[in-house]
Order: C-alpha cells, then structure tokens, then sequence
C-alpha cells in the first residue's frame, strides 16, 4: 500500500461513479487512519468539479443512490462500516459547502441508518451514524418529513413501557431539538418521559448524563418557551424548583460527601413542592439510596425513618431503602445497646411489606452479633435475629444455615434452633451434596448439650438421613448426651461402634476404640482430639461406681487433655466429692482448668463442686493456699458460697481489699450496657448483686476487727484523695466501707475508740451525702458518753456551718432513740443550741429550729415537770412555727431528722432508706425486692424530693447549637457554580470533515495577571497538549525558573479580581459549590470553551 500522499496524487475520479468505483477499490486501505483522512480531499473535489460541470445540465447529480449502496455493502461489518459513515459524513458536509440543490438527495438512507443503529453493536459507532442523522436532518429536512417518520419508527420499537431501546437513547439526546421543531409537544410525548425517566435511573453513568440534558431541556423549554406573560412568578418558582432537582441529580454523581450533603437538605423544599410530582421524586429518592459514599447512604437512611412513614413511599422505594438498610446494617461495628433496639424495631414491623434481606448481608449482621461483648444483651439480639428472619432462615439450605448458625453463634451462646436445624435435610430442595459439618458447629453444639438432650432422636433421624461420609464432625455431637447409650444399634450401623462391649472398659479403651471408628483422616490431628474428648465425655456419663477407687488415673486422662470442653469439664467435677480420695493436685489442675472456661452457668457449677470439697475434706487450712486465687477469678461465686458456710474473716479481708474497695468499678460502654438492661429486662447488675452478697456474708461473718479494718481502707482513701466527686471511684469506695461498718454497727457498743474516728471523720472530712447520713446514724445510736456530746455542742460556735449541721443531727438522733434523757441532760442541749436559732447561717439555722422541734415534741412529757421550763418550750415552738410559715411538717421530711432503726426482720432497711433517698446509682447496691416498696412509703418519696432538691443542682443547659447547614449569605467565600442551559450534552467523536475554506485560528493564552509559578507553568503546558503556540506572560524570566518547571500542587485558586474579567468572555459550565477553581485547569477549560463558543461552528 503505498503512501497517503502518492495516493491522493494518482487518485482524481472525475465523476460520480467514478468517486466511488475508487472508493470501493481502496476501501481495505482506509481501515488506517492517515489513508481515510487523505480520501476526504478526494471526495470534496470530485463533488466540486461535477457540482461546476452541472451548470451544463440541468438535471441534478445522484449521490444519495451510490452513497447509499455502499452503506448497505459494508453493513455487516462494523469496522467497514464505520469508514462507510466517514465518507457519508465527508459527502453531506461537502453538498452543504457546495450546493444542495444541485445534489440529489432524498431521505431513505436515512430511514435505513435508523433502522440500522439496533444492530450495531459498539456504542461509538452508533453515536457517528446518530451525529450523520443529524447533521442530515439539520440541514436537507427542511419540511420535517423524515425526522417525523425517524421519530415514528424510534417509538415503533419501544418497549411496552414505552421506554425506548438503547440504540434509540443516542438518537433521542442528539436529536432533541430537531424532533421538537416537528413535534411540538414532544417534551409531554409518553415516550420522552418514560424514558427520561429510565435514564435518570439508570445505573450507567452515560446514561443518567443523558436523562439530566433531556430533563434540563424539557425544564428550559417549559419555564421560558411557553411561559405567559401574565404568570412571571409562577414560571419563576417552577423553574427553581426544578433547578433544585437538577443540582441534587448532579451533585450525586460526585463521590464526595460534603459536595453532596449540603444541596440533600433542600429535599423537603422539594418535597412540598408542587412541581415536582412524586415519581420524579422517587427517582431522586433511589439515586441517594444507590449511592457508593457510606456517609451519603446513612445520610439517606436516617432522612427516610425520621420523615417518611411506610405509605408515603412506593413499593420500589421501600424494598431499596429495606436492601440498603440491611448492606449498611451488617456494615456498622455495633455496640450492644444500639444493635437490640435496632433489631427490636425491625421485629416490631414485621407485618410490613419489607424486603427480604440478600444472603450475604444476613452472614454479615450475624457476625455482628456474635462479636457483641455483653452476654445477656447478646442472646436477647440472637433470639430477635431468629425471630426477625424466620422466613429467610427456613428458606435457607441446609449448607447455607450452617454457615449462619457459625456466623452468629458463640460457644457460650445458647443455641435451640435444633427442630429447623435437624428438619432441612428431609426437603430434597434445601440439601446440597456439598453440605460439610465443621468443627466449629461441634463445638456450637456440645456447648448446648443441656438443650440438646432433648433432640436426641431428631439428631438421629438428622444422621441417618444424611450419607455417612457427609458426616464430618458432627458424627462426635451423640456421644455428649447421657442417653447415647441407649440407640446402641443406630451407632453400631453408622460407625461400627458397638457401646454395649464398651460397658466395663476403663476409659483408655474407650478412647481407643472411639479413635479407631469415629476418626476418618488418621492424619488429621482436630479429629483425633474430638474423638478423644467424645470418648471421656461419654465415659463420665456412664461412669462406673467401682471406678471411684481408681479415680486418681481417671483424673490423670481427663485433666491431661488439652482443649477439653467445658460440659466435660463440669460432669468430671461432680464426681470428685463421690471419689473415695483425691489428690490436691487434681484440685490445682481443675481450678488451673476453670480458667480456660467462658460459659458462666458451667463456672458456677464447677465452682461450686470445688468448694463442697474443699470444705468438707480440707477446711480452713486449705483456704490460705486457694482462697486469693479464688476470689481474684470468681469473686461473685465465692461470696455466693461463703454466705451459705462458716469461714475466716480474713479470707473477707482479702476479699475486700484485692476486690472491692480499690476496683470493681463499672464505666463507659459496660455502665451503659448495665443501665439498659435493668431498664429493658429488670436484670440487675452482676456488681450490685456481688456487693449485696458481701454484705450478707459480712453480716453472718464479720467481727469488730474487721470495722477497723475498714475504717484503715477509709482513712487510705482519704489519704490519697481528700476531695472527690460524687459517684467516683472514691466515692464509692467510701459508700461501701460506710455501708459494711453499719452492718456491723451492733458491734461497735462499747468501742469508744472506734467511735471516736468515725466522729473524726464526720467532722474533718469532705464526704458526699450518703457516706455522711450513714456515719451520723451510727454515731447518733451508739454514742453511750453525753459528756463527749456535750463537749461537741460547746464547740459549735468556733466550727463551721457544715460541722455545726452535723453536729445537730447526731444530737438530733440521740435525743430521739430509746432511751430517755433526763431533764438537766436536755436543758443543756437546749442551751447550746438556742443560740444558733437565730445565727447568721441559713441551713444551720434551721436544721437547729427542726431539731429543737423533735426533741420538744418527744419530751413535752417531762418538760410538763417544770411549768417554766414548759411554757419556754411552748412560746418556742410557736416562734419555730412562725418562722417557717408553718411548713415544720414539710421541712420535718428530711432523711437526716427522721430516726431510722435496723428492723427486726431486716438488717438493710436503713441502707435501702438510704439508697432510695439519695438516689445511689442502681448498679451500687441492690437489697432485695423490698426496694420497689420503698417507692410506695409517701414519707421517704417525700424525703427523696427535698433530698434532690437540697443537694442535687439543675443542670445549666447550653444556648441552642446554631444549625450548621443553614443558607449562608450572599457574601460567603463559597462560590455558586452555575448550570448554563446551553451546555449541550453531546458525545464526543472522531469524525472528520474537509473544507476548502477552513481558515485557521489562532490563539492567544494571555496570562500577565498571573503571578503564581506553578500556575503558570502548569498553563504552559495545557497549551502545548492543546496545540495553542502563542503564550504570553509578564516575564520571559520566568521559564527560567524551577517552579516553572518543575510540577507541584497549587496553593491559591484564581483571585476573587479575576474573576469578573473573566465571566465576560467564556461562561465555564459549573455545577454544585466550590471554595475555589484551580487555575490552570480552569485556564484548560477556558481554552476549550474558547473554541466551542466562539471558534467552531
């Protein structure tokens, strides 16, 4: 093939049918590029010498008849064809030069291309012949006949939806406003919205592209081509409307959220619009729930359950928002808390008309599940999951529930779903032969022995129906059950394991004999281990009673076992309180075994038989060695025994002070995770409970040594922290040592010494309310010495008011118990207290008044033996009475003044006064039941009112947060981009024409008000991709230097001054906010849009 320039040389047809005998001659030859563009000067002057020689004749030259021939030759192949579309490109652009007139033209062949862009298959392609339609349309249909009849046959082949094909949708954007001129309602045809619509929608980002400019041009021609005149306001408020919906469908094609969110917030603008109709909103509605940006999605789904019910919303919607919300779902890392309420939620709809959830998003919130840390609220979520996706869950095959029962469940999770579980393989279309029992479901299922005991003959008709060698290691789950032994046949038929002959046998050849029938790959070292601890667990089930004088080698296969599960663990702690001896080794290598278990019900009877034994064999020597490592790992365990047995005061000693008092602190998600469950389910807290059974332990255990040795913890706490907040660490430590001290406050009767420091702490110490109330108590009751009392009262005036209130209190108390006081004994509290009735200190003042009161109303009896005295008292009361505005009753229903005493039947009533009063955090301390009748008593309902009253402060709320979305003004940094209508969306192709009169044009870049360099040399090189070779900047100097050359990112966008010279000239096509436009990409964009507003035709 020789050289395009020799080509066009040898090559001059001068006639019509010689033009395109020489086409199809060399039409091989234009596959290349440079040959297909050197024939176009060809096609161009042979057209013109016979458009000159046609001034002889008069009849016109026949193209279209050749043209068209060589269109319908090269049909079949697309890439022949794609030439043939060039040269009828190159044809139809010359007759237009020339003279349309003189060329025969009719519109056949383009009725033919139309038919003929449904066969083709590349989308360029279809665009080249779509751009030929039109360019002959535009120019040669001058009365509309053909764009009729090609907009006839478009809609002929349309769906019955009406949504055109494909191939059409290129036909429909090119030809917009060609179709229009002849169908002047297009923009209302069926057709057209149908498919706008589908585009809009689409999932292809051509085609959404597509559905904005059909949507743009139809808002354009509705608010100005058929505008009235006597409505501006209307068209206006329509136009903005639309506009609206126009900047969100363009704002969600970015990927970044805070380009996005900002416009989402006019979508209840849109909303209550009356424009935009409901199915235009819900293609906007999908386009947010389809989006890839997470925080756009969440965005979505919150705005969907906040604003929409159920039936505002169409049946698509729904299902799009339940798919998403199911993906975004099993997506989230979840807390406990938020998870259970979720679900709780989705329960509570079930009788919605609610997508099913995909498979994968299942296995994915199931994963959620099992990573939650809270045991409790975890098996409330589980049991909601099942309930929730029942549905799901019974459609599921068999393989496929497997792997959700893994994805979900922990082997501490309590799993009962075994009638859906044993029930699939019987459904021939829920079994798959490639169904595997893995290790991790034995483990799920032997951890629930207890619920699977009975579903032993489901499990059985489950193995029997399924082929032996698809057993996997579910073929170990039977042995775990007490009555495996039992179905002897069934094991004997699957296994060849005869469990009769093993009756008798030490557990060595049970183990053996396990091994050799139940273990498939001999090699495989997880099968063997479960064979191994099926055959001990089996062999504890069925334990023989003469093996207990050989226990200790039983003990020796047992604890020697690695991974040994936990139900095995537990049947062989039951046997050590029947064995006629145990070695202390094996009660070191159980509680070393205990350690490794996780399911807390198991601890606990493990626990338990570990602590029979140790009682009952070995007693208090024992305690010393076992009893720290005991209380550090199972503190609650261990006081639920100690308080059922005689024990040391020491081993509480240690328990306190390893426990109690310096952690056992509950915070963040846990404190969270306990408030909702006592709310949500009425389950106390696992701490408030242990504390609870310290106090009963200390009750039954504790002696006066044991008060001093609290109040040592309490001055340490002091020690390190004098001052601290309510509900803190401290605080509650001290709460808890005030707490055991008033349990053991029968003991203090006649410690003077103890007295004294609890008199120390009252008065040289900052504690909060409930430490001081329970202190004061017990002082109040127990101090026998009225000289020391009086001692205090003489001292009130050089105390401060704090210590006088306390004083007044414990005064208060002691005048009101059981004993009476004599008459001198109560004149010289009266004068020590009278002064104070008038001082200077509010809540002094009256505490003073309302304890005078108390003492006068229970001695008026004595006081009746002194008539001066007496009518002293009575002018008193009077003046009291006066000086609370006879409020003495009220302002009585105070905890501090009202004399509490331990009941007869109950050693906590106090405490529970006390943490119903000054509203101790639930999970403190829990006493019993009793508390909720506390909350019936109007007496201490009232005292806990003028409690939170006192002494607990409001909360000073914060000035509303100012909406961060809201409009901002005129003057903000943010530039509006804007939506110019005549930016025409219109697929960019290679096809080419020649002119004779194509002039060039030049370009000037001119960039002297730039000053930045790596602007400038990013400009430089733009114009060297682009062509442009005239450049001009303020200083040659300048290419000179590193920052021009070198590339970097830019710091400053175009200045503000800039930009008004610049709107004058090119208007760049902008959508959505910018804080600021680059400027060597915007100097790029300049230059294009240089060209396509002022250059090109």
């Amino acid at each position: 093939m020789g050289s395009s320039e020799s080509m066009l040389e040898q090559s001059q047809p001068s006639t019509i049918k010689e033009l395109f005998a020489f086409l199809q001659e060399h039409f091989h030859e234009y596959h290349e590029p440079n040959n297909l563009r050197s024939v176009l000067p060809v096609i161009y002057r042979c057209l013109q010498r016979n458009k000159n020689s046609e001034n002889t004749t008069s009849l016109p030259i026949d193209v279209v008849g050749p043209l068209f021939e060589l269109l319908k030759q090269h049909k079949d192949n697309e890439d022949d064809f794609e030439v043939s579309i060039q040269i009828t490109y190159q044809v139809l652009y010359t007759i237009i030069e020339l003279d349309t007139k003189v060329f025969k033209l009719n519109g056949e062949m383009i009725l033919f291309l139309t038919d003929l862009t449904t066969t083709i298959q590349r989308k360029q392609l279809i665009t080249k012949t779509v751009i030929c339609i039109q360019f002959y349309l535009k120019n040669f249909d001058e009365d509309c006949l053909i764009r009729k009849e090609v907009w006839n046959i478009v809609k002929r082949r349309a769906s019955t939806s009406m949504i055109l094909i494909n191939a059409d949708f290129e036909i429909l954007v090119q030809l917009i406003d060609l179709l229009r001129e002849s169908e002047h309602n297009i923009f209302n045809d069926p057709y057209f919205l149908a498919t706008t619509k589908h585009l809009l929608n689409s999932d292809d980002r051509f085609e959404r592209k597509y559905g904005r400019w059909l949507l743009k041009k139809s808002i354009y021609w509705l608010t100005n081509q058929i505008s009235v005149a006597w409505l501006p306001k209307l068209n206006q408020n329509v136009e903005i409307f639309w506009l609206i919906y126009m900047t969100i469908l363009e704002n969600l094609e970015e990927d970044q959220s805070h380009l996005i969110l900002p416009s989402l917030y006019s979508l209840n603008e849109l909303r209550n619009s009356e424009p935009i109709q409901c199915d235009w909103l819900a293609i906007l509605y999908s386009r947010l729930l389809k989006h890839s940006n997470i925080l756009v999605k969440r965005w979505a789904i919150e705005y969907f359950m906040s604003v929409f019910t159920s039936n505002d919303l169409g049946t698509d919607i729904l299902k799009q928002i339940s798919q998403l919300f199911y993906t975004l779902f099993g997506g989230v890392n979840w807390k406990p808390v938020p998870m259970y309420v979720w679900l709780k939620c989705l329960h509570d709809q079930l009788k919605m008309n609610r997508a099913e959830p995909t498979y994968q998003s299942l296995i994915q919130i199931a994963s959620r599940v099992r990573a939650l840390r809270n045991y409790n609220i975890r098996q409330k979520v589980i049991d909601l999951m099942n309930k929730c996706f029942v549905n799901e869950l019974e459609k599921m095959s068999l393989k496929k529930y497997i792997n959700f029962i893994e994805a979900l469940y922990n082997p501490t999770d309590v799993f009962s779903q075994y009638d859906l579980l044993f029930n699939k393989p019987f459904n021939a279309d829920l079994w798959e032969p490639e169904t595997s029992f893995s290790e991790r479901l034995l483990v799920i299922l032997y951890s629930n022995v207890k619920e699977l005991e009975t579903s032993l003959h489901p499990l059985l008709e489950f193995l029997q129906a399924i082929p032996k060698e698809k057993h996997g290691f579910l073929r170990f789950i039977s042995f775990y059950i007490k009555d495996a032994s039992k179905h002897t046949p069934v094991f004997l038929n699957l296994y060849d394991l005869n469990l009769e002959r093993l009756d008798g046998s030490d557990l060595s050849s049970v183990i053996d004999d396990f091994t050799k029938n139940l273990v498939w790959d001999t090699n495989n070292e997880c099968q063997k281990v479960q064979a191994h601890n099926a055959a001990i667990t089996y062999y504890l089930n069925h334990f023989p009673k003469e093996d207990c004088v050989k226990f200790e080698k039983t003990s020796t296969i047992v604890l020697n076992s690695s991974d040994l599960p936990p139900c095995t663990l537990s049947l062989f702690s039951k046997l050590i309180n029947n064995a006629v001896y145990v070695n202390r080794w094996i009660i070191d290598r159980l509680i070393d075994q205990l350690q490794t278990v996780k399911c807390e019900c198991i601890i606990q009877k493990i626990f338990w038989e570990i602590m029979v034994y140790i009682n009952k064999n070995n007693g208090k020597e024992i305690w010393e060695i076992y009893g720290e490592k005991l209380i550090a790992k199972y503190p609650q365990n261990h006081l639920l025994y100690m308080s059922s047995i005689q024990i040391q005061s020491n081993l509480l000693k240690m328990f306190d002070k390893k426990l109690l008092l310096s952690g056992n602190f509950v915070n963040g998600e846990p404190r969270i995770e306990a408030v909702f469950q006592y709310y949500e389910f009425g389950n106390r807290p696992d701490e408030s409970i242990l504390r609870f059974l310290w106090l009963v332990a200390l009750n039954a255990h504790g002696d006066k040594s044991y008060i001093r040795f609290l109040l040592d913890c309490h001055k340490e706490c002091t020690k390190k922290k004098p001052r601290y907040f309510e509900h803190s660490r401290e605080h509650r430590s001290k709460f808890r040592i005030a707490c055991g001290i008033y349990i053991l406050y029968e003991k203090v009767k006649g410690d003077d010494d103890i007295l004294d420091e609890i008199w120390n702490i009252l008065l040289n110490e900052n504690n909060q309310s409930d430490v001081t109330f329970i202190y004061e108590h017990i002082v109040g009751y127990f101090e026998q010495r009225f000289g020391v009392l009086s001692a205090y009262l003489q001292k009130m005036p050089a105390l401060t008011a704090s210590q006088q209130i306390t004083i007044a209190v414990i005064t208060n108390h002691f005048c009101l118990r059981d004993e009476l006081l004599q008459l001198a004994q109560l004149k010289e509290i009266i004068q020590n207290l009278l002064p104070f009735l008038m001082g200077p200190n509010f809540q002094t003042r009256l505490c003073c008044q309302l304890v005078l009161w108390n003492i006068m109303k229970k001695y008026d009896a004595i006081f009746n033996s002194d008539n001066q005295m007496h009518a002293l008292m009575q002018n008193l009361m009077q003046a009291i009475a006066l000086a609370t505005n006879g409020k003495v009753d009220e302002l009585l229903k105070d905890l501090r003044l009202i004399p509490l005493r331990k009941a007869a039947n109950d050693d906590f009533h106090f405490l529970k006064v006390i943490t119903y009063v000054t509203s101790v955090p639930f999970d403190e301390l829990y006493i019993g039941r009793e508390m909720n009748d506390l909350e019936d008593d109007e007496l201490f309902k009232r005292c806990k009112e003028n409690f939170l009253k006192k002494y607990i402060k409001k909360a000073k709320y914060d000035a509303e947060i100012e909406d961060e979305y809201k409009k901002s003004d005129v003057n903000s940094p943010i530039q509006r981009k804007m939506n110019p209508l005549n930016n025409i969306v219109v697929t960019q192709t290679d096809l080419i024409a020649y002119s004779n009169d194509n002039p060039a044009s030049n370009m000037y870049v001119v960039a002297s008000l730039i000053d930045k360099l790596p602007n400038l040399g990013g400009i430089a090189r733009t114009c060297e991709v682009l062509g442009v070779q005239n450049f001009v900047i303020n200083s040659k100097m300048h290419i000179e230097k590193p920052d021009f050359k070198n590339l970097r990112h830019e710091k400053d966008g175009i200045p503000a001054s800039l930009l008004g010279l610049l709107d004058y000239t090119v208007e760049i096509p902008q959508s959505g906010n910018v804080r600021s436009l680059n400027v060597h990409v915007t100097a790029a964009l300049f230059m294009w849009e240089h060209c396509k507003q002022h250059i090109l035709p």
